[in-house]
């Protein structure tokens, strides 16, 4: 296993993740029948969406303050990234939801910054030192 040592980017790139993450998922968690209503998307979409955000975030935060990261577990939140904003995509195409412009707006947001992301946290992981399996642990 390939081990990384995060260069200041990708830290820095890691918790803008997580801090967004958290703060859009407390809406979407604790606000989702009333959002749903706003945005004509399914409340127990955005409900799972914001249950979804708020470990991730958490996990970010950890993932961020270590000395050394496996280099598969960036790559999976990079790809994980760009998951999410092509299901967001999917979603704003109409695929599954019929959403407002409040909708559509919501997702394009979701769109925009977990693509951002995922280009942050590659370029970051692009600066980034290979590290010694015991940093891990650490």
């Amino acid at each position: 296993m390939t081990c990384t040592q995060p260069s200041p980017f990708l830290r820095f790139a890691l918790r803008l993740d997580a801090g967004v993450s958290l703060l859009s998922g407390l809406p979407l968690l604790l606000a989702s029948h009333w959002l749903a209503t706003q945005t004509q998307l399914p409340g127990p979409l955005l409900w799972v969406a914001g249950l979804i955000c708020l470990p991730y975030s958490m996990a970010l935060m950890w993932l961020a303050s270590r000395p050394a990261v496996l280099h598969v577990v960036v790559l999976t939140i990079v790809v994980g990234n760009l998951l999410w904003a092509a299901g967001a995509l999917a979603l704003m195409l109409g695929f599954g939801v019929n959403a407002n412009s409040a909708g559509l707006a919501l997702l394009a947001i979701h769109v925009v910054a977990t693509a951002s992301f995922s280009v942050l946290q590659w370029t970051g992981l692009k600066q980034s030192s290979p590290a010694l399996p015991r940093a891990l642990t650490a």
